[in-house]
């Protein structure tokens, strides 16, 4: 990347606006606050942490030599079955915007966790040295840069684990590190919000310092909140929050109500912790923005309450006697029990996947049964009363079991050894080729309905039995526009990009006849071509046909449902025969079409195909143009 002035200015200006800070900012009581919780002052496993992951994405990924486009279909969590995929997405990223936009979040969010929890656990104040850790845990230098690294580690393998399906990023991670940070110190999260997009606009602004783009409709592409793993995002944040509980149970300290109460669901709306999403169809995806809104503000009133609700038992509704409340505590979980019966008669019945919806329906009903408890458990098996607050831990803790059981089933996948369509290139396990209307995707080992296995799709499929890899790599719809693209496969030191090309010829009165190319060293198969396709144009009672053939395309003639004869289109501005025919490529304004003569008659057959993206450049080169 080219440095011109404006990202000098900008980086000067940064660094005088961070020394102005530190001049008249109160620099001693900062360093005084800090060094009380890091080791020389320093986040150290926060730096660590971003170290490893940026390390993975330069090095693993490729990022290093390919910025732009790092490897990663090896580091997807494809199935439980391909270890390798889940113990790598929580901390490789698609794309250098992904990656940026997870480590500003991380360095936002991460020092306010690392300083809740400290480096020296000697040096807390007199509220809060409950609990002083012994051990390795005790030492602040493997707290700095062996425990606090691996628990961040951990949470982005644990969102990776559960995972709705095939993820990537340490987005899951991000989000259990501010659940962490949140309820320790909420207004610190709040304004580490403002500073998490502070930071990706400057590193926008250092990459990008001007943008300019034409007006077009762009490649088809599905809505953009529906690639967001929204369910690693709340699985994350549910599971930072209950960590931060035990953190500050263990150093009886509670945060004020208020703060936290506004500063969960100010968190949940900026970072769009509302953002539920469920594929409607093919092609197709639900927003439940209002129900994700409503989740928000439940999330916000159960966290305050379960971080600093009474120790009082639950109160009573009507102030009857224990013997009548066990009784009707006993009605209410009997008509739980019938219920659960009932939806497992129905799942039966209705021919749906029993495992999932019955792991759902038992989640539920545990939910609900948990008011009941308290009265129909023994007195000696409860050594206090349920508590409000400990009612809105249960709870929490019910809701992250919901979250993530039901990813299981989707994890317990496999792909088979065959390869659809033919055309295929083989590259070390991978296989490559396009097909129309095909089968993707993996099989379920348990009786769940994934909606994979039926898929069907056009496209580019990818497909490694050996790392239960099997997936549409580059759209038909985005070949279409693009008319080119590529698949990188490779894994741990080694990759190899296939090129993908389509060509074709857009009919005079009918569809586009095409055909779409794969490319690796030097050496190009076809993977597919399509049917042929007929002009509507007629000379002498003769029809034309433009056909997809092994290498090029042919334009067949006949007459009266007989072959005339055949030829390859020629090249631009050159000439062919068939029968008393002549057939032409003449190239005006950049676009080849083929034209068929005689001595009294000249038709056009078929334009070279145009791509919306070639169009889209040569636009924006004529503004750029002084």
């Amino acid at each position: 990347m080219p440095i011109g002035p404006t990202q000098v200015a900008l980086g000067a200006l940064v660094l005088v606006a961070i020394g102005f800070t530190w001049r008249y900012g109160g620099r001693d009581r900062w360093r005084a606050l800090v060094a009380d919780r890091f080791v020389y002052g320093v986040p150290w496993g926060t730096l660590l942490t971003v170290g490893i992951v940026v390390a993975f994405y330069l090095f693993a990924q490729g990022g290093l030599r390919h910025w732009s486009e790092p490897l990663t279909y090896p580091f997807i969590t494809w199935s439980y079955l391909y270890p390798l995929g889940w113990l790598t997405a929580g901390i490789a990223h698609g794309s250098p915007e992904h990656l940026v936009a997870n480590m500003t979040g991380t360095l936002a969010f991460a020092p306010i966790a690392e300083y809740a929890w400290g480096h020296d656990p000697t040096r807390r104040t007199a509220t809060d040295a409950n609990g002083d850790d012994t051990g390795l845990l005790g030492r602040p230098w493997f707290r700095a840069v062996v425990a606090f690294p691996a628990a961040l580690l951990a949470a982005a393998y644990l969102t990776a684990f559960f995972s709705l399906g095939p993820g990537l990023g340490f987005s899951g991670a991000v989000f259990a590190i501010a659940g962490f940070a949140l309820v320790t110190y909420p207004l610190a999260t709040i304004v580490a919000v403002l500073a998490s997009s502070g930071l990706q606009l400057l590193y926008d602004a250092l990459t990008q310092p001007v943008v300019r783009e034409a007006v077009e409709r762009g490649p088809p592409a599905p809505p953009e909140w529906a690639g967001i793993g929204f369910q690693a995002h709340l699985l994350g944040f549910l599971v930072g929050v209950l960590l931060g509980i035990a953190l500050l149970r263990r150093r009886s300290r509670r945060p004020t109500p208020a703060r936290l109460v506004l500063a969960t669901a100010l968190f949940g709306l900026v970072q769009s912790l509302w953002l539920l999403v469920l594929p409607a169809a093919e092609d197709v995806f639900t927003l439940y923005r209002g129900a994700g809104v409503v989740l928000v503000f439940s999330l916000a009133i159960g966290t305050t309450v379960a971080v600093t609700g009474s120790d009082r038992p639950l109160p009573r509704v009507v102030p009857i006697e224990r013997a009548t409340r066990r009784r009707l505590a006993g009605a209410w979980l009997a008509v739980l029990v019938l219920a659960v019966l009932v939806g497992t008669v129905g799942l039966l019945v209705g021919d749906q996947p029993v495992l999932f919806g019955l792991g759902v329906v038992l989640l539920v009903a545990t939910l609900l049964a948990l008011p009941a408890l308290p009265s129909v458990v023994p007195d000696r098996m409860l050594s206090s009363p349920l508590s409000r607050r400990q009612t809105a831990i249960a709870c929490l803790g019910v809701l992250t079991l919901l979250v993530a059981v039901p990813s299981i089933p989707f994890g317990l996948t496999v792909v088979d050894d065959a390869v659809p369509g033919t055309g295929e290139v083989e590259v070390e396990g991978y296989a490559v080729t396009y097909e129309q209307n095909v089968t993707v995707g993996q099989d379920s080992v348990v009786d769940v309905d994934t909606n994979e296995s039926e898929t069907r799709r056009d496209g580019v499929v990818l497909v490694n039995a050996d790392r239960e890899i099997s997936t549409v790599s580059v759209r038909s719809d985005l070949l279409e526009y693009a008319g080119e693209g590529s698949v990188d496969v490779g894994g741990f030191g080694w990759r190899e990009t296939v090129d993908v090309e389509r060509t074709g010829w857009e009919v005079v009165g009918n569809e586009t006849a095409y055909a779409v190319d794969l490319e690796i060293d030097d050496e190009t198969t076809r993977s597919f071509a399509s049917d042929p396709v007929r002009a509507h144009a007629t000379v002498d009672e003769q029809t034309f046909h433009v056909v997809p053939d092994e290498e090029t395309f042919l334009l067949r003639v006949t007459e009266d449902g007989a072959d005339v004869g055949e030829t390859a289109i020629p090249s631009a501005n050159e000439t062919a025969t068939v029968g008393d025919l002549q057939v032409s490529t003449e190239e005006l304004d950049g676009v080849e079409r083929v034209v068929v003569e005689t001595d009294e008659t000249e038709v056009q057959i078929a334009t070279q195909e145009r791509y919306a993206a070639e169009t889209a450049a040569e636009e924006l080169d004529e503004i750029e143009e002084p």
